[in-house]
């Protein structure tokens, strides 16, 4: 007959110093106990410590044990509280189904999106600040086991973030959140700020022609490459010297070259994966030193665009596609993938990786989303890749210094 094991809770509050988890540790050495489960926090100073111990293998009685932990509470100042644990919750402990919810706000974000987590019954087991000096970006591990609908309650705090204009992410506690190697971004309004074809358009004089189309598309009347062919029809005639223009006043998205140049820094692959047009994307490539650029390529004739599109088009489907291409030529898995973008054309690529992240998107973007991000936030990504403030604030001073001595 298998032994029925005896478990106990145990939390110790108070005055954190050096030391303390080593005296208890020491004590439940000596008496023969196991840790099965172990969570230890210190805040300003303040020290929560709580062990889960199986008294099965115990050397003394259960209350001789206890009555040493608590003498030894006593004499380091501390608050000692236990409580019996069954067999079944400990079970039911280890069968959490674990999410981590990630937001940048302030205390009426952590006072919202708690009672959504409440409504949901979806149980708050951690709560980590990763920011030194006040709750800006905010950690909740949650248990969903209890939840009916985990979809309703992904877009009930994705809206809820919108509502307050935070950033918000809901990733599965497991092995390769914070293990990412492979980062795929969409170009147009994500990793630049404008629409490069509205550009094209307007010098070419079909700007409203081209807009009509792009909203049939968004609409879903025209499917993507129908839309795409009939804008770059339009724009037949246009000549190199325009392109060349638009591409020196693209400007990156507020916070884009750092992003870049930090993950590169911690051995990123780094690429464009872009419905839009290689002169760009190409041009980005070279500028930010990425991996990959991968768009449409424009067919140009006489130093002018001719309105058609030559190769393979760069859809919804072939994103998807790209992200399965190059992570299988880099032997990086798709949990090891990061995929940023913005509109419609990005669902599918989002869906593939491991890490979809909608930027400064709205509607159907955020069904298959880990992550919203809004406009000019994009270096908050680093805190979810596991980026420290000190690392950021370390190498921007590393940075500033090499300017200087320019």
């Amino acid at each position: 007959m298998e032994e029925k094991k005896d478990f106990v809770m145990v939390t110790v509050s108070g005055p954190d110093r050096p030391g303390i988890t080593a005296a208890f540790g020491k004590i439940l050495v000596e008496n023969g106990v196991e840790i099965v489960d172990i969570e230890q926090a210190s805040l300003q100073d303040f020290l929560g410590l709580s062990f889960l111990l199986d008294m099965s293998g115990a050397t003394k009685s259960k209350d001789s044990v206890l009555k040493d932990l608590l003498f030894e509470a006593s004499r380091l100042q501390l608050h000692l509280n236990f409580r019996l644990f069954t067999e079944r919750e400990v079970k039911a402990r280890n069968n959490r189904n674990l999410f981590v919810l990630t937001y940048f706000g302030d205390t009426r974000a952590l006072a919202e999106i708690s009672s959504i987590l409440a409504e949901e019954n979806a149980n708050i087991e951690m709560i980590t600040n990763l920011t030194r000096h006040c709750a800006s970006c905010v950690e909740l591990t949650i248990d969903v086991n209890g939840v009916k609908n985990l979809s309703e309650l992904k877009s009930r705090v994705l809206a809820k973030s919108h509502e307050l204009n935070i950033d918000l992410a809901l990733q599965k506690m497991e092995a390769y959140r914070k293990n990412k190697r492979l980062v795929f971004f969409d170009m147009d309004s994500t990793l630049v700020e404008m629409e490069i074809i509205d550009e094209m358009a307007k010098r070419a004089g079909v700007f409203k022609e081209v807009s009509r189309i792009t909203e049939k598309a968004r609409r879903g009347d025209i499917d993507f490459e129908e839309a795409l062919t009939q804008r770059v029809a339009l724009l037949k005639g246009l000549r190199i010297q325009e392109l060349e223009e638009i591409r020196k006043e693209m400007r990156l998205s507020e916070g884009a070259e750092e992003l870049v140049r930090t993950l590169k820094r911690l051995g990123y692959k780094l690429g464009v994966v872009s419905g839009g047009f290689h002169y760009f994307a190409d041009y980005l490539k070279d500028k930010l030193s990425l991996d990959f650029a991968y768009a449409n390529r424009l067919e140009v004739k006489g130093g002018k665009l001719t309105g058609r599109v030559v190769g393979e088009i760069v859809d919804s489907t072939f994103k998807a596609k790209i992200i399965h291409m190059v992570a299988s030529r880099e032997g990086v898995l798709l949990d090891q993938t990061v995929a940023i973008g913005d509109g419609a054309n990005d669902i599918l690529m989002l869906g593939q990786a491991g890490l979809g992240i909608a930027y400064n998107a709205k509607g159907r973007l955020d069904r298959v989303a880990n992550m919203s991000l809004g406009r000019a936030r994009l270096k908050n990504l680093l805190y979810l890749l596991g980026v420290t403030e000190e690392e950021m604030e370390g190498w921007s001073a590393c940075e500033a210094s090499s300017e200087r001595s320019k």
